[in-house]
């Protein structure tokens, strides 16, 4: 049972909400909620708020709903910013949402769940941890009392994702990826080698490809975060999870490419797998 509950649930969110913030990735989800307005398929809101100190946080949402596909609509969730000092996940899951706006094909068959500021205090401090000092990836599903694990927890017990991915960055050579799929290592090589590749495509200053392979899956986890946000068997049927951490030293612009043409990849090859599927 957890000790402290969120008062407020659904706390409303605008535009003027993020404009008042300092930092460049704080007040980037207000493009989106001007953007919402004149949409037809981006849908903007708040999954909570809560007070830190004497501010008050909001955890923003943003739905973009893609045009039908040839089977079930797929509920898609992307996560950034669970630390607060990896803002480069915002920036790049914005662009991400600008580019499907302008191209909504890309996300044909796809509801789009993207949450760009899941650690609204530390983004605001440029911290790794939250108001209270704490990693928030050490904190889901154990029963928390922090109000973002629970407000997140809360999102994908609601709505049953088929598949979550966390952006986030870290002092490595090469783009990579954690995959928590169970014993899936064919859904594993159809999602993450593609998007490995498809992440690097256009960067003039990645690294060689023939890199890849031993970037991609470590023989030992590289980080505590992987798999953090399904470690539970609160979730039936179990999502698959990707964790893609870019280089947090490569310049601005290299990183948000690379999380982009990542995401547009994984939306093209899980539809594959999917369209595969129902054909066998």
């Amino acid at each position: 049972m957890r000790s402290v509950i969120p008062a407020c649930l659904s706390g409303p969110a605008s535009a003027e909400v993020f404009r008042e913030k300092t930092g460049m990735a704080e007040r980037l989800p207000a493009s989106l909620f001007d953007l919402a307005e004149n949409s037809d398929s981006l849908i903007a809101g708040s999954v909570g708020e809560f007070n830190a100190g004497k501010e008050l946080f909001h955890i923003p949402r943003f739905i973009f709903m893609g045009p039908k596909g040839g089977g079930d609509t797929v509920r898609l969730a992307i996560f950034a910013a669970i630390r607060g000092d990896e803002p480069q996940g915002t920036e790049a899951l914005v662009s991400f949402l600008q580019l499907l706006e302008s191209h909504p094909v890309l996300a044909s068959g796809y509801h789009i769940y993207a949450y760009p500021i899941c650690n609204p205090s530390g983004l605001a401090a440029g911290s790794r941890h939250n108001a209270a000092g704490q990693d928030l990836t050490a904190h889901f599903w154990r029963g928390s009392n922090q109000p973002e694990a629970y407000y997140l927890e809360r999102e994908m017990g609601v709505h049953r994702f088929q598949g979550v991915i966390s952006l986030g960055s870290a002092d490595i050579l090469d783009p990579r990826f954690f995959f928590n799929g169970g014993r899936n290592s064919i859904l594993r090589a159809a999602l993450a080698s593609p998007a490995m590749l498809a992440s690097r495509m256009f960067v003039a200053d990645a690294p060689p490809e023939n890199t890849v392979s031993s970037a991609l899956f470590p023989k030992e986890p590289q980080s505590d975060a992987a798999g953090f946000l399904t470690c539970t068997d609160e979730l039936r049927p179990m999502p698959f999870e990707i964790n893609f951490e870019i280089l947090r030293q490569s310049p601005r612009r290299t990183q948000i490419v690379w999380t982009v043409n990542a995401l547009k990849s994984i939306l093209d090859s899980y539809r594959t797998v999917l369209a595969i599927q129902q054909n066998i």
